[in-house]
């Protein structure tokens, strides 16, 4: 994702980021727009927040590990 955070950033579009907190977890990149950085203690929780901001999403059944997680929230 930081590759697409630093083209936002570079051509000066706004860039958002969520992030979770994990114990030996690396920081949020240099990227992000400073009001847009999300820190989440739970991966549900982030996923809820990514799902409410964005503008579509796509579930597909025939990739098992994401069609298992969307069924969680």
């Amino acid at each position: 994702m930081e590759g697409a955070n630093r083209g936002a950033s570079e051509s000066g579009a706004p860039s958002i980021g969520f992030n979770i907190s994990l114990p030996h977890e690396q920081l949020p990149n240099p990227y992000l727009t400073r009001d847009l950085g999300f820190r989440f203690h739970y991966f549900a929780i982030r996923k809820l927040h990514l799902l409410g901001r964005a503008k579509a999403a796509v579930f597909s059944p025939t990739v098992m590990a994401p069609a298992t997680n969307c069924s969680r929230c």
